[in-house]
């Protein structure tokens, strides 16, 4: 009965322990991380495409204090895109009126500046409509381009 005991008590600790894993990317992806954001602490996560072959690794940092920013790299190690958080009103004009003509202001949690391998900039605005999280993409002039859901 002891060993039983003993067994379970090791068992249950191993899986408390296994819940704070973190994430660890590959030393490729985490040096260029390094390299372009220096003394940056990033939290690292990981996105698979619908292939599940094409792998994203996602480093969340603070840009300030206050600012959150996402740095995306591939499973080489290239840099794909770097998002910063921004407020609704640093929107371009044409983004702010769709998402006022569209969402409630409640629905409303965060928006996004991105900018792509390319330079190519987009905005991001996360909403909440029906219980679902969407996120709307605009392109750099402000203009609709597509809705997604997230959850």
């Amino acid at each position: 009965m002891k060993k039983i005991i003993l067994f379970s008590i090791f068992l249950y600790s191993s899986i408390i322990v296994g819940q704070g894993a973190t994430l660890v990317p590959p030393e490729n992806v985490v040096k260029a991380f390094e390299n372009q954001y220096p003394n940056k602490k990033a939290i690292w996560d990981i996105e698979y495409s619908a292939k599940n072959d094409d792998v994203t690794f996602e480093a969340k940092f603070n840009k300030t204090p206050k600012t959150i920013a996402y740095a995306l790299y591939d499973k080489n190690g290239d840099f794909k895109a770097y998002k910063v958080q921004i407020e609704m009103s640093n929107l371009p004009k044409k983004a702010q009126a769709y998402m006022k003509a569209n969402y409630s202001v409640k629905s409303f949690k965060q928006s996004f500046s991105v900018k792509d391998s390319e330079n190519k900039q987009t905005y991001e605005s996360g909403v909440i409509k029906d219980s679902k999280f969407y996120n709307i993409i605009f392109n750099q002039d402000g203009e609709f381009y597509k809705r997604t859901q997230i959850r």
